[in-house]
């Protein structure tokens, strides 16, 4: 699978765009973005170790590993990525993640082109950030879930995590859904099992 992106005209009657994203593996997208100049954000899953990234991109490498010796499905990565209003460019495109499974669930964006995006880690070494709410891997995962959930700003050119922090407890949990109000206060809610 791969992720298709298209932007039809306010009447329903024409595509504007219409565009593929993806390398040979697969991609899970989550909610769609969009910002005051057209531009799309998009976020989900890989586990395509070919996935397009751009220059200067916070993370151009796939970090995940397999689930097993005896297993061919690999682990997935966080993709992020920016596609201008033409549909015809990745402004930006990056990585997120780890060697074991990470989970983007939702992304906002602001009004400076930051992107907010929340999911699910089943990593002890998922990235974070100095003075983040909690910078320790809190839970255990099991067949059905990662441990614990995850929420990340990254900057406009996607280079750089703002900031990055866990947020769960002993057993699974998943951040679901986010939005940041004009304060850039970020509001998040998800499910538990801790």
């Amino acid at each position: 699978e791969d992720v298709f992106v298209f932007k039809l005209n306010s009447s329903g009657s024409k595509l504007i765009y219409s565009t593929l994203v993806g390398g040979s593996g697969y991609e899970i997208p989550s909610p769609i973005s969009v910002d005051s100049q057209g531009n799309a954000y998009v976020c989900g899953e890989t586990d395509s170790p070919d996935f397009p990234t751009t220059p200067g991109a916070y993370d151009r490498t796939y970090n995940g590993g397999s689930k097993g010796s005896k297993s061919v499905k690999r682990c997935e990565d966080v993709f992020v990525f920016k596609l201008n209003s033409s549909g015809s460019k990745l402004i930006y495109s990056t990585y997120i993640g780890t060697n074991t499974d990470d989970e983007a669930s939702s992304i906002f964006v602001d009004s400076q082109g930051n992107a907010y995006i929340c999911g699910a880690t089943s990593s002890p070494d998922f990235p974070t950030t100095p003075g983040a709410y909690d910078r320790t891997y809190n839970g255990g995962s099991t067949s059905e879930a990662p441990g614990d959930g995850f929420v990340l700003k990254l900057n406009s050119q996607g280079s750089k995590l703002i900031y990055s922090t866990y947020i769960g407890g002993s057993n699974w949990d998943g951040a679901c859904s986010i939005f940041v109000d004009s304060q850039g206060n970020a509001y998040i809610c998800g499910a538990t099992s801790s």
